[in-house]
């Protein structure tokens, strides 16, 4: 399919936007309709209104839960007709689709690059001039003040189950060999995370392996964190919640050792701390991902550690990536993942509405790991740190 932004039509009008998805793995699809189905579900907007094609199983839902102007059922485009000769839902649906745009005489839509290219195959078959909307992920990143309100109490809950780990933490008695014990029983990973998503479901949230990295696999910035816990060791905890109700995510690490860590790794949480104050404090509006990247980096590397920018590197005997091995941050929404950037790939401005992360780290592979990180909006003067969990590494 051709890659284009939206265009104009003749007379003048944005080019409709037609979805055929399911708004849980496709979150552009919430966004605009404000509506869940576990199947695919046709809907078009058009000069900011929003229409829904529905089945009989969701068309009641659909006209009290999503915000389209109209609700239309499938057998008003003769789905009844259709299904006697239809081998397929696809086939069903395209047919339907056809009559649809047809009833309002659209002839080109704008699609998601995840449009199925079978459908598209059977639109483009019947007439229909298809082109791919490429600006359609930025059109989630300035944030309505309710979906940051969502955020934030999606980040209450992120730091409310945090703070249950950590009171475990410090309940936790310590054996002869330096192993954590809780109620009697090894202090795990395994277990530490099962209180801290437990506590996430009591909230109204789900978390899909919140990383609980122990010691040495802290190296390992997606290493999700496995095994006994122990004293003096530093414990990344990276937790990214998803509210079950308004499908906002958040995003929050915080780096705690029970008792003193080793001094190396007291310096790397210091100079980590050190690089995300810059990186919090140069977020505003019209400055890029990149450029607040590369303060956090200089401030890393000026204290002895390496970053992954060309003339950056101290260490010659090749290995595991060591140092500050990652961006510095991401948008954050309906995906955890989402624009903008916050790193070497991160060249828009920033802009009010934004809500990104600040997670610079240091890795070194044979002793562990460091990361903080914090949740903001971008302000018209600033931004605004949406995140409350005090920075404290031992607990």
């Amino acid at each position: 399919m051709e890659q284009q932004k939206r265009a104009p039509d003749a007379d003048g009008r944005s080019t409709p936007l037609l979805f055929y998805a399911d708004g849980y793995k496709f979150p552009d699809v919430y966004h605009v309709t404000r509506f869940l189905a576990p199947d695919p579900i046709i809907a078009l907007q058009q000069d900011g209104d929003v229409v829904i094609v529905a089945s009989p199983l969701e068309e009641g839902r659909a006209r009290k839960e999503s915000r389209a102007r109209e609700v239309l059922s499938f057998d008003t485009f003769g789905a009844q007709e259709i299904g006697k000769t239809a081998e397929t839902r696809e086939e069903l649906d395209a047919e339907i689709i056809k009559r649809f745009l047809a009833s309002r005489g659209v002839r080109r839509v704008a699609v998601a690059s995840y449009f199925p290219l079978g459908m598209a195959e059977r639109l483009r078959g019947a007439g229909i001039e298809i082109a791919v909307d490429r600006e359609l992920s930025e059109r989630r990143r300035a944030k309505r003040p309710d979906e940051i309100a969502a955020l934030e109490a999606t980040q209450r809950a992120t730091e409310d189950a945090w703070g249950k780990g950590v009171d475990a933490l410090k309940r936790a008695s310590v054996r002869q060999d330096g192993a954590l014990e809780l109620d009697g029983e090894s202090f795990t990973a395994e277990r530490l995370r099962a209180i801290v998503e437990s506590r996430l479901l009591e909230l109204g949230c789900v978390s899909e392996g919140a990383i609980i990295a122990p010691g040495t696999q802290a190296a390992d910035p997606h290493l999700i964190g496995s095994g006994p816990l122990r004293a003096g060791e530093a414990i990344v905890m990276d937790i990214f919640p998803q509210s079950k109700s308004t499908r906002y995510f958040a995003d929050m690490t915080r780096t705690v050792s029970r008792g003193e860590p080793p001094p190396e790794i007291a310096k790397m949480y210091e100079i980590t701390k050190r690089a995300q104050d810059a990186g919090i404090k140069a977020l505003r509006p019209g400055i890029s991902g990149r450029e607040v990247h590369e303060l956090v980096e200089d401030v890393i590397f000026e204290a002895g550690y390496d970053t992954l920018r060309p003339g950056q590197q101290r260490s010659k005997s090749g290995g595991a990536p060591r140092g500050f091995i990652h961006g510095t941050g991401h948008g954050v929404g309906l995906e955890i993942h989402e624009m903008p950037t916050v790193g070497r790939s991160g060249l828009k401005p920033l802009a009010p509405g934004d809500v990104v992360t600040v997670e610079p780290g240091i890795y070194l592979p044979e002793l562990g790991g460091v990361r903080l990180e914090d949740m903001l909006v971008i302000t018209e003067t600033g931004s605004r740190n949406l995140t409350r969990a005090p920075r404290q590494l031992v607990v």
